[in-house]
């Protein structure tokens, strides 16, 4: 969708008429296209225009998941939902692009040679980086291994209903001691809490970064819930609201922040697709949405996570029991969490949150297990074998800032630059399955060969110390 954002759109409805509109600059919270039947719209030398049959349809501004595409789809989401299909039924759709006035050119070679990224000279500071807490806590390999990435914070799920919630209060903040780091706590809230969970909060004031409250009926958090919960845990906490969702539910209804101190939400590349190349695009729409999430934030900080390549429940499941997984694996398992996969995808995810600088903390991937950085020590895979993506947790270690990146061929070899007390370093990817060489210019000076599907970390002087 490059270069797509405002460009002129011209929609045709069933009753014959036009709407000049525009593809959305600002990510659209509603449909931006609505009972199409043909859309048009300029392409370098002509116009392209796409007709439709068999159906109304509507477009979605996608980047409100972090999909990197304007989607147009059919049966309109106003209709009855789900839609039933009797056995027997004919369903038939048409969609027939047409070109006019387009040179018909000799495709474009693919370009060979390396890749140039351009590194800039006005590094943005980084976020504060954590891992999700999962249980049994951890052994002391486990924790020793953590320990060594230097980590800004870690986040607890609390089930503030439940009996045991002041001692899970007390246990993420003994774990966010163990690794000197602070604590974030999701309070998961209905109707009444233990009355010693109020004083448990209060007892981890030390470590306690933020605590915000989510509602199971609530995709973004009333004030008035939270304003009930804050007055019967503690006015004086550091206070927080948002969405256990997508931005999109932020987008579509702003929180009232007044007097806070932190917005959430979470984020995931496969709410509609899961191959590589589309997973891996949906990087470079985090830029995006960290640079919206202000305009709906207030003055809060911002927190994005937790972070996940799977999808951690779906929340517009209608049958939720027969919402099962595709894979043997659990329907919230990706099977790419241990490969070099998901150390590119989080390298350019963190790149891309960090880039506009609005994001205070961003939480990605679970501490240990399926989902996270390293096997446990007891369970499924090699006990206590670290994965890739830990390796980038590690490089980005004592990082401060982050260098701008832009790369001549981003779906090949992109970059994340890393800055702080320790030196400036690059974390390099290449998402293809043929060697790669990558130059980094601008700020930069370095060249580096990478294998197929490598993630490799380089140290870089300073240009401009």
């Amino acid at each position: 969708m490059a270069g797509f954002a405002g460009r002129v759109c011209t929609v045709t409805h069933p009753d014959g008429s036009s709407t000049i509109s525009a593809f959305p600059d600002s990510i659209a919270p509603h449909q931006p296209f609505m009972d199409v039947t043909a859309m048009a719209w300029p392409v370098p030398g002509g116009d392209a225009r796409l007709d439709f049959a068999g159906e109304v349809f509507e477009t979605e501004d996608h980047r409100n998941w972090s999909d990197a595409s304007y989607k147009t789809y059919c049966t309109p989401i106003s209709l009855p939902f789900p839609v039933e299909v009797q056995p027997g039924d004919a369903v038939r759709q048409e969609v027939t692009l047409s070109l006019r006035d387009v040179p018909v050119e000799a495709p474009t070679p693919l370009p060979h040679g390396p890749v140039d990224i351009i590194v800039g000279d006005d590094p943005v500071p980084l976020p504060s980086i954590g891992v999700h807490l999962t249980d049994p806590s951890w052994t002391d390999a486990e924790c020793a291994d953590l320990a060594t990435l230097g980590l800004g914070h870690v986040h607890a799920d609390i089930d503030a209903q439940s009996s045991d919630a002041p001692a899970r209060v007390h246990d993420a903040a003994d774990r966010a001691r163990r690794l000197g780091t602070r604590l974030f706590i999701a309070l998961h809230v209905q109707d009444g809490a233990d009355e010693q969970l109020g004083a448990a909060l209060t007892e981890v004031g030390d470590v306690l970064a933020g605590v915000w409250v989510l509602h199971p009926d609530e995709k973004v958090t009333a004030r008035a819930t939270l304003d009930a919960w804050r007055s019967r845990l503690g006015p004086d906490l550091p206070w927080g609201c948002g969405t256990n969702l997508y931005f999109t539910e932020l987008n579509r209804q702003s929180p009232d922040t007044t007097g806070l101190d932190w917005t959430t939400f979470s984020v995931n590349p496969q709410v509609h697709a899961c191959d590589d190349r589309s997973v891996m695009q949906n990087t470079a729409t985090l830029e995006v949405i960290a640079a919206e999430v202000p305009r709906l934030s207030g003055a809060t900080r911002i927190h994005a996570g937790p972070i996940t390549l799977k999808p951690r429940f779906n929340p517009n499941a209608t049958d939720p029991e027969s919402d099962v997984s595709s894979t043997d694996l659990p329907a919230d398992v990706d099977g790419r969490q241990p490969t070099p996969f998901a150390a590119a995808w989080a390298a350019l995810a963190l790149r891309s949150l960090s880039a506009p600088g609005t994001v205070a903390a961003i939480t990605i991937f679970d501490d240990l297990g399926s989902k996270g950085l390293r096997a446990r020590d007891a369970g499924p895979g090699e006990p206590g074998t670290t994965y890739p993506v830990f390796d980038v947790l590690a490089a980005i270690s004592g990082a401060t800032h982050v260098a701008p990146t832009a790369s001549s061929r981003p779906e090949e070899v992109d970059a994340l630059v890393i800055d702080g007390p320790s030196g400036r370093r690059a974390v390099v990817v290449n998402l293809t399955d043929s060697p790669a060489q990558a130059r980094l210019v601008g700020d930069a000076d370095a060249t580096v060969t990478l294998e197929p599907h490598d993630v490799v970390t380089i140290d870089l002087p300073r240009r401009n110390p």
